[in-house]
């Protein structure tokens, strides 16, 4: 079999995304802390490690938000990735999407998105969604079958996904 069968995969929103970025700068913070306690340094190269510290952590507050998928479905039709939202300015529209691997470890996928546009070309930012078995363990082996499956560079978009499934 060349490509998976059509399926629909609900897809939840990724809860853990702040907390992550919260944990991590904190964690950076810290380090900071420990180099400028240890007084290795001087004055102005950790000043200058702060500023790029903060310069981080404001970056990616506004950056993250910005990359998480919210709610909604994969729709896979044998052939090409279409993204259904749950909520948000693009609430029931289906849009074309090309859906990358970036992480499989076997029960939980982390996978880059990216719209297409009508000519097949990508458009917007680039978005990540992390997914995991447990959130749909009937689908998971097709959905990662489907993910792995070459997409074909023809799409027949004369019928909508959402009708089939």
């Amino acid at each position: 079999m060349y490509n998976a069968p059509p399926a629909a995969f609900p897809v939840g929103r990724f809860v853990w995304g702040r907390a992550a970025l919260m944990g991590v700068a904190l964690l950076s913070a810290l380090g900071l802390v420990g180099w400028q306690v240890s007084g290795q340094a001087r004055f102005a190269m950790v000043g200058s490690a702060w500023f790029f510290w903060a310069f981080c952590v404001l970056g990616a507050v506004v950056w993250v938000p910005r990359q998480a998928m919210q709610g909604g479905r994969f729709f896979w039709s044998g052939e090409a990735w279409r993204w259904l939202a749950d909520e948000g300015k693009n609430k029931d529209e289906e849009l074309r999407i090309e859906v990358t691997v970036g992480l499989d470890l076997g029960s939980r996928l982390l996978l880059f998105v990216r719209m297409l546009d009508e000519q097949e070309q990508r458009c917007g930012l680039l978005a990540f969604v992390w997914l995991e078995e447990v959130t749909m363990p009937s689908k998971w082996h097709g959905f990662r079958c489907a993910v792995n499956s070459p997409a074909k560079t023809s799409h027949n978009t004369a019928e909508p996904l959402a009708e089939r499934a």
